[in-house]
C-alpha cells in the first residue's frame, strides 16, 4: 500500500508522541512496559510487505529497552523519534 506523504507524516507524529509519553510514564516511575507493549503491538500489525529497514530499526530498538538503563533508555527514545523524523524527510 502506499502511503501519502500527509499520512505518513502524521502517522509519524503520533508515534513521536507516544514515544514522548512512553519516556515521561519511565521517569515518573509509572506502568512504561505496559505502554511499551501497546507501541510494539501497533507496529506489530503492519503488513510485511510494508515493512521498512527504519521500521525494523524501530522495532528493535524499541524492543529492547526492558533491558536498558536510564541513560541508555532515554538516548534510545530520542534515537526512535530522529528515524521517525528522518522517514519523513526521505518521504518527502
Amino acid at each position: 500500500m502506499d502511503y501519502i506523504p500527509e499520512m505518513l507524516e502524521a502517522y509519524n507524529n503520533k508515534l513521536k508522541s507516544q514515544l514522548y509519553g512512553l519516556l515521561c510514564e519511565y521517569e515518573r516511575g509509572r506502568d512504561w512496559e505496559s505502554f511499551l507493549d501497546s507501541i510494539l503491538i501497533e507496529l506489530e500489525g503492519f503488513d510485511i510487505d510494508e515493512r521498512t529497514i527504519d521500521y525494523y530499526s524501530l522495532y528493535h530498538k524499541l524492543a529492547s529497552c526492558r533491558r536498558l538503563n536510564y541513560k541508555y533508555f532515554r538516548k534510545t527514545i530520542f534515537d526512535c523519534m530522529a528515524l521517525l523524523s528522518r522517514g519523513e524527510k526521505e518521504g518527502e
